[in-house]
């Protein structure tokens, strides 16, 4: 469920719990006053009925006196019945006159008690209240009054329907308001933001959140467009760095096969100068001049040198973990992948053995792969980079669903200047780099096609194998 939803609900339950409380108490409390106006009636018609007949002078006249209990019943609906008790002198009890033709024993019970007390009596069950009054100055006489109960619990029933028929509806309309309250203040903007998030995982590294408001959700909406430049600027600077170190050891590789291309024929063309130069025929102004030639030949000897020195500069090794070179070349290429509609997948084993690595080169030759990948499928595919454990070290694999190599420059594909891209696209130095890393890394790397895409298998030494060799 989503937050506006278990908002929505948690406000649902709080006005059930509110509206069920105030309805229970509501109802509760209207029907204790009903009940209470009934028993004051019973009582307050009991008294007088008595009060009645005790001004009347004995013998009492039974129709006269059920008369007047008719009036009174009459000026007061919520008495069912009233009845005059008597009691002979054995103590025997009886009904004198009644509004009515049929009593309960009930009743002879209560007037028992009142004529007894000489007080007022009441006795009740569920469904009727009966109120027994003595008439003053007639010990023998009492005057029992019988109200039902049946409308204190239509009251009840009705109160319970009008409370629950007007709960329903307004636990719907505070729900829904509830709803569309919590969707507009904080589902569309968690979901503005999310979305973003979401762009940004995919690749767009321009994503930002046009929210604009002055609570905590905007002050989220601000840090994340914050963190996303700042996430901006480091992969535009990270990708300039890397991009400076593939010029740098294309330069070095141009570099290295100058100086090993020049450098001996120089040596051959010094040897052939010196050789003249001492010779005895040679006279001193030509030997003065071969002896500048020479000069020139050395100094150029030593330019080349220093090339093919700095070249060969040793990398820095350290013990890392292959998963997190992988790891991080993934993150690298992510935009460019997503751009691509490529779909990366990663197949790391769990506990592969550690290797001695210089990180920048070996992350700059696997990320020539990715992006060798990435050319190869223009229109998008798949690229699947796969590490696991192989013999004393560690097998990276790197393969796409491109169209493959070309049959033609499979065997000579790690060679300087090979290249199947177009002329102005591709200097066929990227290929021999890696090749060179993975060498200098004690390792191997080849290539073959597959049923779809070509695969790059480098094998390298794990950190401990190299220690054992060493």
């Amino acid at each position: 469920m989503s937050l506006s939803g278990r908002l929505s609900l948690f406000v649902a339950l709080i006005v059930i719990g509110v509206v069920a409380s105030v309805t229970y108490l509501e109802t509760r409390s209207f029907v204790r006053d009903i009940d209470s106006e009934l028993m004051d009636a019973a009582r307050l018609g009991a008294q007088s009925a008595a009060d009645n007949v005790a001004a009347r002078d004995q013998p009492f006249d039974p129709f006269d006196i059920r008369d007047m209990l008719h009036d009174l019943v009459a000026a007061a609906p919520v008495l069912d019945v009233i009845s005059v008790i008597e009691s002979d002198d054995s103590g025997h009890l009886s009904i004198f006159t009644s509004t009515s033709t049929e009593e309960r024993a009930e009743v002879l019970d209560v007037a028992a008690r009142a004529i007894a007390t000489r007080s007022i009596t009441t006795d009740r069950n569920e469904a009727v209240a009966t109120v027994a009054a003595p008439v003053p100055r007639r010990e023998k006489y009492a005057v029992v009054v019988t109200v039902g109960l049946e409308n204190l619990i239509q009251a009840r029933a009705r109160g319970l329907r009008i409370a629950f028929g007007l709960a329903l509806p307004t636990i719907i309309l505070v729900t829904l308001l509830a709803y569309l309250t919590v969707r507009l203040l904080v589902g569309e903007p968690l979901a503005a933001i999310v979305r973003t998030m979401e762009r940004t995982a995919a690749g767009d590294l321009g994503a930002r959140t046009a929210m604009v408001r002055h609570d905590e959700l905007g002050t989220i909406a601000t840090r994340l467009n914050e963190m996303l430049d700042q996430l901006e600027r480091f992969n535009r600077s990270l990708h300039e760095r890397i991009a400076r170190a593939e010029r740098v050891a294309v330069l070095g590789q141009v570099a290295a096969n100058v100086a090993h291309q020049a450098g001996t024929p120089l040596n051959l063309v010094s040897g052939y100068v010196q050789m003249i130069r001492d010779d005895p025929r040679t006279d001193d102004r030509t030997r003065s001049r071969l002896q500048t030639v020479d000069t020139q030949i050395q100094q150029v000897t030593r330019v080349l040198r220093s090339m093919l020195d700095y070249a060969r500069q040793p990398p820095g090794f350290e013990t890392v973990a292959l998963s997190d070179i992988i790891e991080r070349v993934r993150e690298i290429a992510q935009p460019r992948l997503a751009r691509s509609n490529i779909r990366p997948q990663l197949s790391i084993a769990d506990r592969l053995p550690p290797i001695r690595a210089d990180v920048t080169q070996l992350e700059m030759a696997l990320l020539n792969l990715v992006n060798n990948a990435l050319d190869a499928m223009p229109t998008g595919g798949s690229l699947t980079i796969s590490a696991a454990a192989h013999g004393d070290g560690v097998r990276l694999t790197v393969a796409d669903s491109g169209p493959g190599i070309p049959p033609e420059i499979v065997e000579r594909l790690f060679e300087p200047w090979a290249t199947t891209k177009p002329t102005g696209q591709g200097t066929g130095l990227g290929l021999a780099i890696v090749r060179d890393v993975v060498r200098s890394h004690g390792g191997t790397i080849s290539a073959h096609n597959q049923s779809e895409g070509a695969v790059f298998v480098i094998d390298l030494p794990a950190a401990a194998a190299v220690a054992a060799s060493a």
